[in-house]
């Protein structure tokens, strides 16, 4: 079995962290009803009091009374252990099914507000994702983006290139047809 790459991301709430995997790994997104054996026990015995998968990222809610500092490493120890039996994780009622199509589209908006957008609002222009359907990403170039040489450049260079190592199952990112005005 080969070890999943992941990380902690802080989030707002001190008792929840954001675990980034690799995009499609899970393919529902809502709470965890049943985790892997190692995380499950977690669960069980309060360590965790939820579990829930996002595109890109699982977050993790600590029980009362725990903390990151003494349980944070069996928690990632846990967590790598059942992102290698990605099949053994089962929703609860609610969640949604999350196909490639879903999570290639969750990672580009991310890229597209994240690294990409800041860079597209500092010329005075923007990136927006405006459909994804069969491993294509539409982008509509806007503001002092929409007909710049240099935004086309950035959304193949950086946007793409971004994207693909997030999504490598990716089959092209191309301009959106622009609507008449």
């Amino acid at each position: 079995m080969s070890v999943v790459p992941t990380h902690p991301v802080a989030t707002p709430d001190p008792a929840v962290l954001r675990w980034v995997i690799p995009d499609g790994l899970l393919d529902f997104s809502g709470t965890v009803a049943r985790a892997p054996r190692l995380l499950q026990t977690l669960l069980d015995d309060g360590t965790l009091a939820g579990i829930e998968v996002v595109p890109g990222a699982v977050l993790t809610l600590l029980g009362k009374g725990r903390s990151w500092r003494d349980d944070g490493a069996r928690v990632r120890t846990a967590l790598v252990d059942a992102l290698g039996a990605p099949g053994a994780w089962k929703p609860a009622a609610g969640a949604v099914g999350v196909g490639p199509d879903e999570a290639l589209e969750a990672a580009a908006r991310e890229i597209a507000v994240g690294p990409v957008g800041a860079i597209a609002a500092a010329h005075g222009g923007s990136f927006t994702v405006r459909a994804v359907a069969d491993g294509v990403v539409e982008v509509a170039l806007e503001g002092a983006c929409r007909d710049c040489p240099a935004a086309v450049i950035t959304m193949h260079a950086r946007f793409e290139h971004l994207l693909r190592r997030r999504c490598p199952w990716l089959a092209e990112v191309r301009e959106a047809p622009r609507s008449a005005s």
